[in-house]
């Protein structure tokens, strides 16, 4: 429709131009060249003008529609429609193909915009990725040094439960036990210890040279004694009542109930607690007591009144003895899974292997042949764990790392901070369940005294 308004529009600009040009053209001819002529035309025309008009203005008319018609079919058809329509139509599809050009140079630029901003979010996401999912050597140490923890608290459980089984069978004189006669068979079996595993002849005075003799056949009287006097170990004199060597001191015991392998250790922390819990064992009650055979009822009921009241003061050692085979166990054999992991810890804090003594084996224990389970307590892990992976400089020089590497150590030092904790809290039961049994041994006194008044009182009521 614009197109074809355009084109109405161009007719009757160009109609009204040509019939201007043509009117003018068709009078030219009649314009006077001179005045003369001017004279004799308008003679001529005067003296013509009533005969010669009519024609003359149907040739004027004539001549003007035919010179108009003309020229509009030129204007229209050769001017207009063979050059000018063209031309513009070229030039409109030509401005068509640049704004289409343009249109999809423009796209061009949008569609490679956005590729770049997707490659440059591809990048930084993997940038972000290795970044954040690459281990540094210090999350790396905490990870290696918390192997086999679980497996060896595991050990330590168990630990603590033969050290309490044992003894309880001691006390209560079980079979297979030396002390299964009662005082008499558990003395001459601790002496007998005492003289080959822990007497130091220079105690009492350098007095104990008698006593210290392993087979005691010398000769008193004249000082004469046997070469096997005393330990056959000096450093492990006195250890059965020194609690800091055979206990404190050792990160790692050699402790490891799960073989039949009777180390050197596990002597020393029997023997200390033999001393310090059940020093004397109850006297043995024989098969004809507990039968009743021959005794009279009041003394049958006290026997097993003091038998009851035995048991009583066992439970009592138990719970006291419970504290001192829970930091045993801590300390026993773990399994070995980071042994070579915490030596190398120790290794940077200045602890060097191969001198003679090993100075690893306070910390891991002593490599036993044919035990490749040996490894380094629970106690010498957390005590790696907890305090001397941060005596290490360079511990605090790695948290120049990744802000996700610094994260994850958070998270691993709250994690073994709770592990701490929970042993705490179970270190905080057994002192409480020690303060219970004080408290319970505080009102024993009154307890017997308000049951003797009870009874008396019922006595007199019955009298």
């Amino acid at each position: 429709m614009m197109k074809k308004h355009t084109k109405m529009t161009m007719k009757k600009l160009t109609r009204n131009i040509v019939f201007t040009a043509m009117l003018a053209a068709a009078i030219t001819p009649f314009a006077p060249k001179s005045a003369n002529a001017c004279c004799e035309c308008a003679f001529t025309i005067s003296s013509t003008s009533n005969a010669e008009w009519p024609r003359t203005q149907a040739l004027i008319e004539n001549r003007v529609t035919t010179e108009f018609s003309t020229l509009e079919t030129w204007y229209t058809s050769v001017f207009w429609e063979d050059n000018i329509l063209p031309a513009m139509m070229l030039f409109a599809d030509q401005m068509s193909a640049v704004a289409n050009y343009q249109t999809a140079i423009f796209a061009t630029f949008l569609d490679a915009k956005n590729q770049l901003e997707t490659q440059r979010t591809l990048q930084k996401i993997k940038a972000q990725t290795n970044k954040d999912y690459q281990p540094s050597e210090g999350m790396c140490e905490i990870g290696s040094t918390t192997r086999s923890l679980a497996a060896s608290e595991r050990k330590s459980e168990l630990t603590a439960h033969v050290l309490s089984q044992r003894f309880q069978d001691r006390i209560l004189g079980n079979a297979n036990s030396a002390a299964a006669g009662g005082n008499v068979s558990d003395k001459a079996a601790r002496i007998k210890q005492f003289r080959e595993k822990f007497c130091d002849p220079t105690n009492n005075n350098a007095g104990l040279d008698y006593l210290c003799e392993h087979d005691q056949d010398g000769d008193p009287s004249n000082n004469t004694y046997r070469s096997d006097l005393g330990a056959t170990d000096n450093l492990r004199m006195n250890k059965d009542i020194d609690y800091v060597r055979t206990v404190e001191f050792p990160w790692t015991l050699n402790i490891d109930f799960t073989n039949a392998t009777l180390t050197e250790h596990e002597e020393d922390v029997l023997a200390l607690a033999d001393n310090l819990y059940g020093y004397d064992v109850f006297q043995r009650m024989t098969g004809a007591l507990a039968d009743k055979g021959g005794i009279r009822s009041d003394d049958f009921e006290a026997i097993h009144r003091q038998y009851l009241d035995a048991r009583a003061v066992l439970a009592k050692l138990n719970v006291a003895k419970n504290s001192f085979d829970s930091i045993v166990s801590m300390k026993a054999n773990g399994t070995a899974g980071a042994r070579d992991y915490m030596k190398s810890i120790l290794n940077e804090l200045g602890i060097q292997d191969g001198a003679t003594p090993d100075n690893f084996e306070p910390y891991f224990g002593k490599t036993v042949a044919g035990s490749p389970d040996t490894g380094p307590s629970y106690n010498a892990q957390m005590e790696v764990l907890t305090k001397k992976i941060y005596q290490n400089p360079d511990f605090y020089t790695n948290l120049y790392d990744k802000p996700a590497n610094v994260e994850r150590k958070k998270v691993a030092m709250q994690a073994i901070g709770l592990m701490q904790k929970f042993d705490m809290f179970k270190s905080y039961l057994r002192y409480e369940a020690n303060l219970s049994v004080l408290l319970e041994l505080a009102v024993v006194d009154l307890q017997e005294k308000l049951e003797q008044e009870i009874s008396d009182q019922s006595r007199v009521g019955e009298n």
